[in-house]
């Protein structure tokens, strides 16, 4: 048996976390900014973790847990979402077969790249278990999934085979193996402005004045303070892997702003589309901001500590000033 969903698909890199939500809601009528819904998920924001016995011990983070990100934005636009984890992969294959029947597209992650035949630079080379898609179809006649990436325009065929092994993948705290998705739209849909309104006071709120010290512009002052004392190679390491897009250690740092040039992206369309100067205002400071991010960045690579402490006290001051902006509407 051969099903498939035919559906629209944005080709949008290093968004794969939302992108096959993102084909869902553009299926259903509802087409938003790219990076929008990466934004309110709380991408392009600040995380400082410490663990004594981690490696690394310290880990900085300026993107968002995909689980937490999908929890974030059900509490703005008022969706809801069935997940199935932690079952055997013939359950979950059934699973999908069931919701794709039912005209469902199922969105499937986290999974391992080493096994995604269509990333050359990945395929059989690296272990990546973050990666997420969109299946739309199976075909049992060649024993394949169809999917949507990200990363690529049309269609690709995944082996049952390979897509069992890509999905028996358990990251702590993130996701379990044969973790799937489907999503459940509201009736009555909020309009983009609702969306947008709602959805920046809510993270500029998070930011300034987060539940724990561990989040937020709290976060980064405490990190400036801290920093200085660091000992480990690698926590300096994973500092710029995750302030980097996709995230890796880069050769040059033009892509390392700590995923700020999104969300100065997405202020800057909806606030000129809307009107609302205060959300352009802030779209200029988070521009700044991100180029401070990218000079944090090469000073991890120097490690310098005190210069790498003299910039995250300026990132934070420039961003406390872009959310205060943003919050001065309500």
């Amino acid at each position: 048996m051969k099903k498939i969903i035919e559906m629209p698909h944005r080709v949008c890199a290093s968004t794969c976390y939302i992108n096959g939500f993102e084909d869902i809601f553009e299926w259903k009528g509802h087409r938003f900014p790219d990076y929008f819904l990466s934004v309110l998920g709380g991408m392009g924001e600040f995380t400082y973790l410490k663990f004594k016995n981690a490696n690394p011990p310290e880990m900085v983070y300026c993107g968002a847990n995909p689980r937490y990100l999908l929890k974030e934005l059900e509490e703005i636009i008022d969706f809801k979402q069935e997940i199935t984890e932690n079952r055997s992969f013939r359950y979950t294959l059934s699973k999908i077969k069931k919701y794709i029947n039912e005209g469902k597209p199922v969105v499937a992650g986290a999974l391992d790249m080493y096994y995604l035949y269509y990333f050359k630079s990945t395929y059989k080379k690296k272990h990546i278990p973050i990666h997420y898609i969109l299946i739309v179809g199976y075909d049992d006649d060649a024993g394949e999934i169809l999917v949507k990436d990200c990363t690529y325009s049309g269609i690709k065929n995944i082996p049952y085979g390979k897509i069992e092994k890509a999905l028996d993948v358990n990251v702590e705290g993130m996701s379990k193996k044969n973790t799937i998705r489907v999503f459940m739209l509201p009736e009555k849909f909020p309009e983009e402005i609702e969306i947008a309104k709602k959805g920046f006071r809510h993270r500029a709120e998070r930011m300034l004045h987060p539940p724990v010290s561990i989040f937020g512009i709290p976060a980064m002052k405490k990190l400036s303070r801290e920093i200085i004392g660091w000992n480990n190679e690698t926590s300096f390491d994973h500092l710029i892997t995750y302030a980097t897009i996709p995230p890796h250690i880069p050769k040059s740092f033009d892509n390392s702003d700590g995923m700020r040039q999104w969300k100065s992206l997405v202020l800057k369309e909806l606030g000129n589309k809307y009107k609302i100067s205060q959300w352009v205002e802030a779209s200029r400071i988070f521009e700044s901001s991100g180029e401070v991010f990218k000079e944090i960045c090469f000073a991890a690579s120097d490690r310098d500590r005190e210069k790498i402490s003299e910039l995250l006290l300026k990132a934070a001051e420039l961003e406390e000033k872009a959310y205060q902006k943003i919050l001065s509407l309500y």
